[in-house]
């Protein structure tokens, strides 16, 4: 009888073992989306590129930010998802890996009408004390800009970067922060193929953020050391 149930406990363990490992990501073209009901983009695909050296079989799905967090705080399963900036909110419920891409220096988005008074600021520390209004994403780490950005006299909360850029356009706010990379996404999300907005670079504004892979702490450390490893191995680790 003692026979079987080890029997037992051990078929479970490996039909848990052979699973694959859910990994999640969220809609940001160009680093990852989904195109026609598929996984896409070039993030997506680095991480998929360590996920088959490091030997893991997973299972790519599309999810709210939130709802992944939720997921990974859980911690009832092991689980990753991709892209994410290491705070030390996450820090406290989930293992971040090795890094895996560094963003570009963020850029300000204006109307293009407003570019000359921004441009009149010297850097993004003072355009933050004007009257200017700023849209933020809501649920959104900036990073370093954080601290910064939390004493902005003018500030709003929207729920995406392509809500931004329509409020931007209808004059509820006068300057949003972006990433170089998506404005083109973005606008074509928000059908503002001829919008009249400009981009703007900041001396102030730090390096672009590094991103890691996000993991629950349900993933146990053989697998995490295994990803680590992957990263080396591909020379993926950004500088």
């Amino acid at each position: 009888m003692r026979s079987l149930l080890w029997l037992g406990l051990l078929l479970t363990a490996l039909a848990a073992a052979a699973e694959p490992l859910p990994v999640y990501y969220i809609e940001k073209p160009p680093y990852y989306h989904s195109e026609q009901g598929e996984p896409a983009g070039f993030l997506l695909e680095r991480a998929q590129a360590i996920f088959k050296e490091a030997g893991i079989t997973i299972r790519l799905q599309s999810r709210p930010s939130k709802r992944i967090q939720m997921k990974l705080a859980l911690e009832r399963e092991a689980a990753c998802s991709i892209g994410w900036f290491k705070t030390e909110q996450r820090s406290a419920y989930a293992w971040f890996s090795r890094p895996i891409y560094r963003d570009r220096p963020m850029v300000v988005l204006t109307r293009t009408d407003l570019a000359s008074q921004v441009k009149a600021h010297e850097n993004f520390a003072a355009l933050l004390k004007s009257p200017l209004r700023l849209g933020l994403i809501d649920g959104y780490s900036y990073g370093e800009l954080d601290a910064l950005l939390a004493q902005a006299e003018h500030s709003s909360i929207t729920a995406a970067p392509t809500h931004n850029v329509l409020m931007l356009a209808a004059k509820r706010i006068d300057y949003t922060l972006v990433d170089e990379r998506e404005i083109p996404y973005i606008l074509a999300e928000a059908d503002m193929y001829d919008a009249r907005v400009t981009q703007l670079g900041m001396p102030d504004l730090p390096a672009g953020q590094l991103r890691y892979l996000m993991c629950s702490k349900g993933v146990d450390r053989a697998l995490r050391e295994r990803i680590d490893q992957a990263i080396l191995a591909l020379g993926l680790q950004p500088e």
